[in-house]
């Protein structure tokens, strides 16, 4: 949150840091507290302690909005002063004054914060011109190839060769040509970005998952991921079943990736543990590979092989024949995501209140729920996996909480829930053969779970029956993740399938390999030519270096696309 340190009026701040002056004017003792504005439950952090009469800055965060006020010491009894918030800017010099008698300053800015979001701005702007310049040329090119078309520059016998190359064309087919260009284009998009935010985004707070509550686009990039992962499931496995191809042998297959996704999440997981009995069982593969197996083993029981006729099969529900069609599937999708549910609300965990979202901690609620971590999912992985899980923490923001892990037992019960509504995407892509009838269902589906989500969290982060809280995966957060994940690919295939006016680059070239890239990212995080290390680093210098990362690996995935190598598991 803060280091105290004398004289910071002329230290060189770092990332996310100002200089705070706090001048006591008390007559008594004082100590001085902050916590992030969100976390703020009746508690803050003791940052400094004061004398009467002096001066003492420190360096504190400006990475959220903080809740600050001090207390001073009266007769050995603390007594709480002028609690406020404020939203410190980076590189800023500010001075607060201390006062008795309930008097309450106003924080003077002395040196004016910088702006940390111009190198942001000038990439987008970057990219934008980029962006221009190639539809420029590419029009440019085809009215080139317009005059000199072979009707205005070649001769007879120019055209009749011409004509019999066109007769004898050979159409060749790839690997990477077979594919469904939006679907590689949204999981590229998905994977570039999670290898963007993985290696800190800039150490931008919206290219961070969020702290506790809240969505930020970080958030977003596991739940997209798993999200067109199901829809794939639906395309490989109706291919699959059309080509006669048993569902033994297909649940054979998904056994066989089950297991080799499990393995590769433990071996990432083993580069951060020393020993067999600090390694860390569940991961990010781990959570999708339970999740792809529960669905892929739904759809290769229940999934049919053929539409059969619409009106003689569905009747009047001929137009809802993607849900009809598959209500065993959605019948059991509903039983699992009732009982996550259930457990979240109605499990009891020891001291702590049924349905508890909060991270606890010392902080909130007067460290009243200081083990209450994560409620009924948190408990639950405690009691599973013990040490195999994240160690206690001392979260920057809420302080030292207990254990939990994000891709636990419960987040990935919920994760089966965010694949299987990517299944009902690809559903729909199968089962409908125009445009207008596709796009109509996703953003019906897009609506739908976004307005559910909305009134479970109350349209806020913290609030609501079920609040967004992506460490939980709640299932507010679940229908919100999904409700952009409809959007984003309606749009996707609208410019890219349908109308063809983008091609999907560059995001189809890593979208083609994202297994292989996503593990490469981990194994060579931080390591050169991928990364390297600043002496003095800033948010334009950290922003060039992850940048630089996701390209390397986007070029890594052309080289792959271009030379048709496709590598699955």
């Amino acid at each position: 949150m803060a280091n105290q340190t004398r004289g910071c009026i002329n230290s060189t701040l770092g990332i996310d840091e100002a200089c705070l002056v706090l001048k006591d004017l008390t007559n008594y003792p004082a100590i001085f507290h902050a916590i992030a504005r969100e976390a703020y439950m009746g508690l803050g952090f003791p940052l400094a302690n004061l004398e009467p009469g002096t001066n003492t800055s420190l360096i504190i965060s400006t990475k959220r909005p903080l809740h600050i006020y001090y207390q001073t010491i009266e007769d050995g009894q603390y007594r709480d002063n002028c609690h406020t918030a404020y939203n410190f800017k980076e590189h800023g010099l500010y001075r607060w004054n201390l006062s008795d008698g309930g008097i309450c300053h106003e924080i003077e800015t002395l040196r004016q914060p910088v702006q940390s979001y111009l190198p942001i701005f000038a990439v987008f702007m970057l990219l934008v011109i980029l962006a221009i310049l190639r539809s420029a040329t590419s029009v440019v090119i085809r009215v080139i190839r317009g005059k000199l078309s072979p009707d205005n520059v070649q001769d007879d016998l120019d055209r009749l060769q011409e004509n019999e190359s066109v007769t004898h064309t050979v159409i060749v087919t790839t690997k990477s040509s077979m594919r469904i260009k939006s679907v590689d284009a949204f999981r590229g998009i998905a994977l570039l970005l999670m290898i963007f935010v993985n290696n800190g985004g800039g150490q931008y707070v919206f290219f961070n998952h969020s702290a506790w509550f809240g969505l930020t686009v970080a958030d977003l990039v596991l739940p997209w991921f798993a999200w067109v992962m199901g829809l794939s499931i639906t395309i490989s496995k109706r291919a699959e079943l059309r080509v006669t191809t048993s569902r033994l042998m297909i649940i054979t297959r998904c056994i066989r990736r089950f297991v080799l996704l499990i393995l590769l999440g433990l071996m990432v997981n083993s580069i951060h543990s020393k020993t067999l009995h600090d390694l860390r069982i569940p991961g990010v593969l781990q959570l999708l590979a339970v999740a792809y197996f529960v669905c892929t083993i739904l759809e290769t029981i229940f999934m049919k092989p053929h539409t059969q006729d619409t009106l003689l099969q569905f009747g009047r529900f001929a137009m809802f024949r993607d849900i009809v069609d598959s209500w065993p599937q959605w019948l059991i999708m509903t039983c699992i995501v009732t009982t996550h549910t259930l457990i979240t609300f109605l499990l009891p965990v020891p001291n702590c209140p049924s349905g508890f979202f909060s991270p606890g901690g010392k902080y909130q609620y007067y460290g009243k729920y200081e083990n209450c971590t994560a409620g009924a999912a948190g408990y639950i992985d405690r009691m599973l996996f013990g040490e195999h899980m994240y160690p206690v923490t001392n979260d920057p923001v809420y302080g030292p909480i207990a254990r939990h892990d994000p891709e636990g037992l419960m987040n990935t019960i919920s994760a089966i829930f965010i694949v299987y509504l990517g299944v009902h995407a690809g559903k729909i892509l199968i089962q409908y053969y125009q445009c207008n009838s596709r796009v109509i269902r996703w953003l019906l589906w897009a609506v739908l779970t976004g307005i559910v989500a909305g009134i479970l969290c109350k349209f806020s982060a913290s609030e609501g029956v079920i609040p967004i809280s992506k460490k939980m995966m709640t299932l507010s957060y679940v229908l919100a993740c999904s409700s952009l994940a409809f959007l984003l690919y309606t749009i996707l295939y609208v410019l890219i399938d349908y109308k063809q006016v983008w091609s999907g680059a560059p995001f189809i070239y890593a979208g083609s390999n994202p297994i292989f890239i996503y593990v490469g990212h981990v194994l060579t995080k931080g390591l050169f030519p991928w990364a390297w290390h600043y002496a003095h680093s800033c948010h334009a210098v950290e922003l060039i270096i992850n940048l630089w990362t996701t390209v390397l690996w986007g070029l890594i995935g052309y080289v792959l696309y271009r030379s048709d190598v496709i590598i699955t598991i």
